[in-house]
């Protein structure tokens, strides 16, 4: 009786266990973040350069030149005013007044002049899209679950969940690098590596069994290179975007597959926003979904997917 009521208590200890992780699973869940998106990141980007853009409005009422100018005016009316010993040397004066403002004038034409060349250089000088342009790490990227305007990669998978039903999981990190080559009508060349053993989830739980299933500590990256040369739009050079896809090999786990990822990128200033996705079928690349005691079913494939930002 007593080894009975033993193991009556060890079943009741593992059910109840299990309970408190299921709640515990379940109770800290969010909502998935959104796929990306060029538009909606393109939006954000320009929102944080917005308002961090600092104000000129007090610049233009304390211009040095403005200030210059005018004084030379006044010294040259008194020196002027001054010399009226004779209707020659006040005409002459006069002469040199006018030779002198002429010369302030001129000088802060030329200066005026000189300041709207160096703008236009300084606006002008990137030139086209040609040259190699490196994926920009963020240094304390923060919440990639949220509205992240950095670079990152990650992957998205449906799952069917005890008394929640359909859920999309999706893991991301900031642990990214590459570089892509551009001429001035195609991007030529594109090597990215995705440091697969920092991928985050909404759930630490499920991130172990992620890293079990891609054995990161053996595999500790996925690598994508361009295969192939994708045409670009003859105004990307001017902000329009581009929308296509982009064929190159891509290795998860050791394994190697040509892939195709649809791809939208566009030029915001001096950054190259890239988005794109491609489906994976896990077993492609030897690695068999990850289960859990709350989860009923998870799909033999996913997606993958980035946000980058080049800049060079």
């Amino acid at each position: 009786m007593r080894r009975i009521k033993i193991v009556i208590g060890a079943v009741v200890a593992v059910v109840v266990l299990i309970v408190v992780v299921v709640a515990v699973y379940l109770l800290t869940r969010d909502e998935a973040p959104e796929a990306v998106d060029l538009e909606t990141t393109v939006a954000r980007i320009e929102a944080d350069e917005g308002a961090e853009q600092p104000s000129a409005t007090g610049s233009t009422d304390d211009s040095p030149d403005e200030i210059t100018a005018t004084g030379s005016a006044d010294d040259t009316e008194n020196v002027g005013s001054a010399s009226s010993t004779g209707s020659e040397d006040v005409s002459a004066a006069d002469a040199g007044d006018t030779a002198v403002a002429e010369d302030a004038t001129g000088g802060a034409s030329a200066e005026t002049d000189t300041g709207t060349a160096s703008a236009d250089q300084t606006i002008d000088a990137p030139g086209g899209l040609a040259g190699v342009w490196t994926v920009q790490v963020a240094e304390g990227a923060g919440d990639l679950l949220g509205e992240p305007t950095v670079s990152f990669a990650g992957f998205r998978v449906d799952e069917v969940l005890n008394s929640i039903g359909d859920f999309t999981a999706v893991g991301r990190t900031a642990d990214v690098s590459g570089s892509i080559e551009l001429s001035d009508t195609a991007l030529v060349a594109a090597t990215v590596e995705v440091t697969m053993s920092t991928l985050r989830t909404d759930n630490s739980f499920r991130d172990g069994r992620i890293y079990g299933a891609l054995n990161t500590s053996e595999f500790p990256k996925a690598i994508f290179t361009l295969a192939e040369p994708v045409e670009l739009p003859a105004g990307m050079a001017g902000g329009e975007a581009f929308s296509g896809s982009a064929e190159g090999d891509l290795t998860i786990k050791g394994v190697t597959n040509r892939v195709a990822f649809d791809l939208q990128a566009q030029l915001v200033g001096d950054i190259i926003v890239a988005v794109g996705s491609s489906d994976v079928v896990f077993s492609d690349y030897g690695v068999t979904a990850p289960t859990a005691p709350v989860v009923v079913s998870v799909e033999d494939h996913g997606i993958m997917e980035f946000q980058l930002l080049f800049t060079r």
